[in-house]
Formats: structure tokens, sequence, C-alpha cells
């Protein structure tokens, strides 16, 4: 007897970003291998990118990337954004705990972004990430899940925490993964009532000296729950993005043969988040 194979989330983020990374994501997406993508609607490649998706919006989940670091913002930020440039990731998680965010301007960028994404695609995104995690932290993951509730149909959510036993087994950047969980833990609290994934993992260390995709991909699958989730970065190598090789290295391995026969061993396959409920 044939035995199913679980369905998991993999989902490439940055979409929009550059052209490099959205050509790879759409590629990716049209031939069935991830299931969900996220879209930087801040990005000023959005309005220009968006409508590609129109070729692949019955075949993946597409979802609003919040990005609330580095980049410039769609609204005038002056407390959070002086200059027109969102902070570091460090600076925001250091304010995010001392409770000294503009939560106003923040809340406006994050609407701001969700109305960017309607504009193009024409509906709600089907599942809410942050770059960089920061939809998890104090105070910005509040906004998020009041955000979500608003929204019909309500969109899935991207929980970040896993168990340390998890992480530990995977072996993969594991001080970097239990950081992140650890972070992820009260927007899992406070998201109980929202659908998210209930495990992840695709978390490493963007090093050159980052093992190969591949050797990593094994690790991420090991041992996976119902409702997983994998976030992967795929791009081109002729980038301005940062870490282009190894976004390139994703891409490359996400497109071979490798990466069907190392899910067919696992008895797994690529499905969207509505599939991983079965």
């Amino acid at each position: 007897m044939t035995q199913a194979l679980q369905p998991i989330v993999l989902c490439a983020d940055d979409y929009a970003h550059t052209a490099p990374i959205s050509r790879a994501i759409l590629d990716l997406a049209a031939s069935g291998r991830i299931s969900a993508l996220s879209c930087m609607t801040a990005s000023p490649h959005w309005p220009e990118h968006g409508p590609w998706l129109s070729a692949v919006a019955g075949k993946v989940d597409i979802g609003l990337h919040v990005t609330l670091v580095d980049e410039a913002p769609l609204t005038a930020m002056p407390r959070t954004a002086p200059g027109g440039k969102l902070p570091s990731i460090g600076t925001l998680i250091i304010k995010s705990y001392l409770g000294q965010l503009a939560l106003d301007e923040i809340e406006a960028e994050i609407r701001a972004q969700a109305a960017a994404f309607q504009a193009v695609m024409g509906f709600a995104p089907h599942h809410i990430d942050g770059h960089l995690h920061t939809h998890v932290l104090p105070g910005i993951r509040g906004l998020v899940l009041k955000l979500a509730d608003e929204m019909a149909p309500r969109p899935w959510v991207r929980n970040i925490s896993d168990t340390l036993s998890a992480i530990a087994k995977r072996g993969v950047s594991v001080p970097k993964a239990a950081f992140l969980s650890a972070l992820g833990k009260g927007f899992r609290g406070a998201a109980h009532a929202s659908p998210m994934n209930a495990s992840f993992s695709g978390v490493y260390d963007f090093t050159p000296s980052a093992p190969a995709y591949g050797t990593l991909f094994e690790h991420f699958i090991e041992g996976v729950t119902p409702r997983h989730l994998i976030l992967c970065h795929p791009g081109g190598a002729n980038d301005v993005a940062e870490h282009a090789a190894l976004r390139a290295g994703e891409y490359a391995y996400l497109k071979s043969d490798a990466f069907l026969a190392s899910l067919a061993r696992r008895h797994l396959r690529i499905g969207r988040f509505a599939e991983t409920l079965s």
C-alpha cells in the first residue's frame, strides 16, 4: 500500500525586492516547487512585479511580507524612519521590548503595505508574515493580528516558534533558530485564534561558509509535523540584493531533481496552507 504524502508549506520570501528574486520565485511557483510566496509591497518594484503574479495566482498562496526594517517606507514616519529609511533589525527589536516604538506610525505603514497589496492583486493576502520576522515583536504583533482579524477570508499568519527539541534535532544554526523561536512565542500565544503553521524551519546563517542548501534542506525536513512551514529565499546570482550567491544556491536546488527526491524519501509533498489541514 502506497504511503500518503504529507503536505508541507514551502514559502519564498522577498518577492518584489529585486527583479532576479521575483523572477526566481515566479519560476518556482509556476513549476510547483513552492506553495507560497510573500510580497514586499513597500518595494519600489512592487507596482511592476505585482501584476506578474497573475500567471501563478491559482497555483500558490500569495501573502504580505510586512517590511519594517532597512527599506524606505510607503508613509511618512518621522519618528521611526527619519531621513526616509526604516531602522535596522537590532534597533527595532530593542525599541519593541523597551516599549519605545511609535506604534501609530507603524500601524499606518502596515496598513499602507496591505492596501498596496490589495490594489495590485485585487484580493486580500492569503497569509501575512514579516521581513526578518518583525511581525512577531511586542507592539507590532498586535497591529498585525488586528489587521488580519479585519480581513475576509482571514489570512494565515506565520508562526516562527518551534520546540527546542525539534530545533536541536535539525542541528542547523541552533542558536539563531532558538533565538527566533523565543522571539516568536508571544506571537504564537496571541495569534491562537488565527490559522497558522504549527512548526517552522528554514533558518540558517546567511554566510559564505554556510553548507550547500541541499544539505541544509535535508535537515529542514527532519521530523516535520502536520502544518509545517519552511521558508526559503531564492534569487539570482547576478543581483544587488544581499546574499545573492546564497539565494542563487537555494533557487538552483529547488529547481533540481535532488529536491524532489528528498521530498519523496520523506514521503512529503509541497502543499498550500489549506492542504496542511487535511
